[in-house]
This record gives structure tokens, sequence and C-alpha cells, in this order.
């Protein structure tokens, strides 16, 4: 059973005016039906790090609740774990990587993508700015630390090929996730294959500096989160599951303005993110380096939430070739599964302003 770590939401109690006179006298009114916020379940991917912020964002100011949609946000255990749970019905809706979405989807699950919560999975080698390595060509004859597990590893030797890089002479170190970052810090390895989104925080907490060489600066690219829901429940409930992408967009676009405020109302959300002397820097890190892969040409030309297909298609062809299996399903068109629904524009100095405030997360992740 999945831990639910947000506010429990209420229902509205409506009371009607002169109730309790009409009570007293023994007369009885008929009560108008009012309509409650429909219960939508929520899976995060994972934890409701400082990435999520604009999910308390919009709980909290109504995105969902003027629509009529009371969103219950509980945390993740993968993205794999969410595909699952969303496409059992144990969840409405969620939140999961598009690479997950794709090999999910390649081994028999059925999903429907209804927005994009971010444009790059920030995927790619970390390396130290004192250390050996400045270009990804110096990566030959060094050593680069990765684990076996990891959702960006099995991509690697695509970017060596793609990046110029001889892929035979690099000294691949597999490690376990837990010291993959520890171990580049010791100089055990001169870097490792890293999600930044995950990596970065960790080192910028301990006042390491980094470079990152990510992988869609060759044109290895895949969108970070996007919006699912079954095509069950979508074809059912249609209405609902666009109203929560649609206030999904709204809180991105809040924390690509607001950014302090929303990093204040997801702590409030969840306090215990800022506990321990770097709390609040793992909170600002994420949210700072999510509203960074928030800007794109998807979103700044399409809206906030929208979702490039033929490029969803591209992704679903890296994903077939690098980690498919015989048995898995070839993908129909993205335009069959991909509805976008739910953008939210914004105006040139908006988008200047969220470009300004996010430059230095940019920078972290390689973009820059």
């Amino acid at each position: 059973m999945s831990q639910h770590l947000g506010v429990t939401r209420r229902n509205l109690v409506v009371t009607l005016a002169g109730a309790a006179a009409a009570s007293a006298t023994g007369v009885s009114f008929p009560r108008p039906a009012i309509a409650q916020p429909i219960k939508v379940r929520y899976t995060l991917s994972w934890l409701p790090t400082g990435q999520f912020a604009y999910l308390s964002v919009a709980r909290q100011l109504g995105y969902f609740k003027s629509r009529g949609v009371d969103v219950d946000i509980s945390r993740g255990y993968g993205s794999m774990a969410a595909t699952q749970a969303v496409a059992t019905g144990q969840f409405e809706m969620g939140g999961a990587q598009t690479g997950a979405n794709l090999l999910s989807m390649m081994r028999g699950l059925s999903l429907h993508l209804l927005g994009t919560q971010g444009y790059d999975a920030t995927l790619g080698i970390i390396v130290l700015k004192k250390g050996p390595i400045s270009s990804p060509k110096d990566m030959e004859g060094r050593k680069i630390g990765m684990s076996a597990a990891g959702g960006d590893t099995p991509f690697f030797p695509a970017y060596c090929k793609l990046a110029g890089v001889d892929f035979s002479k690099v000294k691949v170190v597999q490690l376990d996730s837990k010291i993959l970052e520890q171990s580049a810090m010791s100089g055990v390895v001169d870097g490792i294959v890293a999600t930044g989104l995950s990596s970065i925080p960790n080192f910028i907490s301990q006042n390491v500096p980094i470079r990152m060489f990510p992988y869609s600066k060759v044109g290895l690219q895949f969108y970070w989160l996007n919006t699912i829901t079954s095509p069950s429940y979508y074809a059912k409930n249609k209405e609902v599951a666009d109203h929560v992408q649609a206030g999904i967009a709204e809180g991105m676009k809040f924390m690509l303005l607001h950014p302090q405020e929303a990093m204040d109302r997801h702590i409030k959300e969840h306090p215990e993110l800022a506990l321990g002397k770097n709390g609040k820097l793992y909170v600002e890190l994420g949210e700072g380096l999510t509203r960074a892969i928030m800007i794109s040409p998807e979103s700044m030309n399409q809206g906030l939430g929208y979702t490039d297909t033929d490029k969803i298609d591209q992704q679903a062809k890296v994903v077939k070739q690098y980690i498919g299996k015989p048995g898995d399903h070839e993908l129909p068109k993205a335009e069959t599964f991909v509805t976008n629904t739910g953008t939210v524009t914004l105006t040139k100095a908006e988008w200047d302003q969220a470009k300004a405030s996010s430059k230095k997360y940019a920078t972290l992740l390689g973009q820059v």
C-alpha cells in the first residue's frame, strides 16, 4: 500500500442558511444537489522532493479544486512501479519517466500520456571540475563509474559513439548506486554516468563543483516525466483527467514565475524535507533543476505540458534499440496514445523571467 504524504483533503461541507431555524420549527426543506470534487488518486514516481513543488502549489492554490477535482498525491517507488500501479488501477493517474512509460508499454501495459512535466530526463556524465576530464573525449583512458540498474547506463555506449568517444578505451567501473557520487568525490572514478536531477544535489550540497555532459547535447534526449493514466480510465473520465493535467500545468507556471513561494509551499506541506543541515538546499536544487528542464522549444512555442509526438516516436525507437528485449511489442505511433491537453502559456516577458531565474541550474545540467 502506498504511503500518502500529502495533506488529506476533506470533502466540502455546505450548510444551508436557515437550516437550524427550519429544524427548530420542524419544517423540512429539500436540499439542492451540490457537486462534490471528484477524488483522483495520483502517484509520484518517487519521494516528494523539491522537484515536485509544482504539485503542492497546484493543490494549495486550488488549481485542481477549481476544476472540480480533488487530487490525493502519494509517494512513488520508481517510475516502473508507477506505470504498473496506474495501468492496474491502483491509482487513477500518476507521473513517470518517459523511458519507463515507453518500455512498460512495449512489455504489455496499457498507458495513455496526457502531458509532459519536463523536457529533459537529465541523463549524462558528471565529472569534477577539478578533475582530469574537461570534454567527453577526455573520458578515453579514464575510469567512469555506473550502476548496472541505472536507467542512464544502457545509453552510455550510444552517447560515446555520438560524442566521438572510443567506448572501448573507457574504463567502465560497476558501482552500487548508493556510492556512485561519493566514488567520484573521493577519486575512485574520474566520472559517473548519472541522472542530473538525482546526483547533482549530492555534489553541490557538499560544495563539490561539477560539470555535466548531457546525453541530450548529442541528440540522445528523453523527456523527464509524463502525466499518465490508463486508456480505460481516460475513456470514461476524459474531462476529469484533462482537468488534472490542466492543474498540473498551472502549477508548473507558478513554480517558474514564483520559485521561492513554490519552494516555501512545498516545504510547508512536506516539512521533513527541510530537516538536517542541507535540507533546504536539497529542496532548492530539486526545484531549480526542474524549472530548467521545463523550459524548451515545446513549452515555449506550444505551452507548458505540450508533448511532441514525433519526439516520443523517436524516443521509443531508442528505448527499443538499447533496452528492448526480443519479446517486446512494437509501439504504434505516439499520436494514438498521447493527448495534448491542459497546456498553459507564458508571455515572452514571463519566459525571459523564468529563464533568468533558472540559468544557474541549467548551467549545472550542462545546458548552457
